[in-house]
């Protein structure tokens, strides 16, 4: 009897264990938007039309690194001056092999207007970092925050990228 409630114990507990089987990616890259529309009265791309563009906006050789904690991304000088050249509310994609992981609005932190219906990019942080916020000026809602996407993580991770 004993041997059988240790047995039972021990399967209930494996149960619970789970192995990240995600295979990662090869490139992490950043795409502006060739074609979007926004859903009714929010600051959030509408996914079922959106077209990345044909040509990175940061690159992966620009990616420098990702804080998981803190959701930034430390990245080349040349890719943050290509960042202050984005009109404020400019959509981005983040992609794992030309797929897209999450969509994302350009709101530096000295912008006037709102969104809080998405992830929002600010890049007026020291250091060549850029953060990834939910929502701006704060907190957003009804946001499918995929900021750490067990697929994303993973080619950072691979590339020694992820801190």
């Amino acid at each position: 009897m004993k041997k059988l409630a240790i047995l039972t114990l021990l399967i209930l507990l494996f149960q619970h264990c789970k192995k990240d089987t995600t295979v990662p990616g090869d490139v992490v890259v950043f795409y502006r938007l060739k074609s979007y529309q926004l859903v009714p009265n929010k600051c959030q791309i509408d996914t079922s039309n959106a077209i990345i563009a044909d040509t990175a906006l940061i690159g992966n050789d620009e990616i420098i690194s990702y804080s998981k904690k803190t959701y930034q991304y430390k990245i080349t000088a040349s890719a943050i001056n290509k960042l202050k050249a984005l009109a404020d509310g400019t959509p981005f994609a983040v992609t794992v092999d030309n797929k897209v992981i999450y969509y994302g609005i350009n709101k530096p932190s000295y912008s006037s207007s709102t969104c809080s219906n998405s992830i929002t990019l600010d890049y007026v942080i020291p250091d060549n970092n850029i953060k990834m916020n939910i929502g701006y000026p704060g907190p957003g809602s009804g946001i499918d925050d995929q900021r750490n996407n067990a697929l994303l993580m993973a080619t950072l991770r691979k590339q020694g990228k992820l801190r």
